[in-house]
């Protein structure tokens, strides 16, 4: 059996988010001090000089997320006046990844979404695509989601309300003895799942624990 475990990427966001902190004070010339206030103001400072830097949009989202993570679990104080700052950064990442992806408008990238599909993948194109996942990436997940969909019997958002971290375990268990792929195509699934429970459902998906896949790539054979 394997764990599947998010607490690895919380330590990994709450590194970060020191690491940012650090950046930010010894840009604004202060103190390394943990315990000091911050405001949304110095925070805009640092990330257009960050954007003078060339920095792209997706890295400066980074650096905005690590200072409200820093806020909320080190100092325990509200981000609420860094909340509008991320917003308006999903925006230009939006943006930018519209012309680097050869998207003709903007409404490419988040507007234009197929009515046909159900309202659990509309919603999830919508805030891969706010959060600037590649194109190709967010057809990868959006693949395995349908994938689950069609195994657990779910036609739309409101039957999530049954799922759980049970469910992704037997998906992922099935993945394995009954598909027999590859540990990187199990992998897929549960960060694709983990993506959908974090932006969409807006909750923790739990501790999994699933039979993991093993099957080895094809060689050929010399005859």
């Amino acid at each position: 059996m394997a764990n599947y475990c998010k607490s690895s990427s919380g330590e990994q966001g709450l590194k970060w988010a020191r690491i940012w902190f650090k950046q930010f004070c010894l840009f604004h010339r202060r103190p390394v001090d943990p315990s000091k206030e911050f405001t949304a103001e110095e925070v805009i400072a640092f990330l257009r000089s960050k954007r003078d830097a060339g920095v792209l949009a997706w890295k400066r989202m980074k650096v905005i997320e690590g200072l409200i993570v820093f806020r909320e679990s080190v100092q325990h104080r509200d981000p609420a006046d860094l909340l509008p700052l991320r917003e308006t950064m999903r925006g230009i990442v939006s943006i930018e990844r519209a012309k680097s992806e050869g998207y003709d408008t903007i409404d490419d990238v988040v507007g234009k979404i197929d009515p046909k599909e159900p309202d659990a993948i509309q919603e999830f194109r919508r805030s891969l695509r706010r959060g600037g996942m590649a194109l190709r990436t967010e057809r990868t997940y959006v693949g395995k989601l349908k994938n689950f969909m069609a195994d657990r019997g779910l036609t739309c958002l409101a039957d999530f309300e049954r799922i759980g971290a049970a469910d992704v375990e037997a998906h992922l268990t099935d993945l394995a003895v009954d598909g027999n792929v590859a540990p990187s195509t199990q992998n897929v699934s549960f960060h694709s799942l983990l993506k959908f429970f974090t932006l969409v459902l807006k909750r923790e998906m739990g501790k999994i624990e699933a039979i993991r896949a093993t099957k080895k790539p094809m060689t050929p054979t010399v005859l």
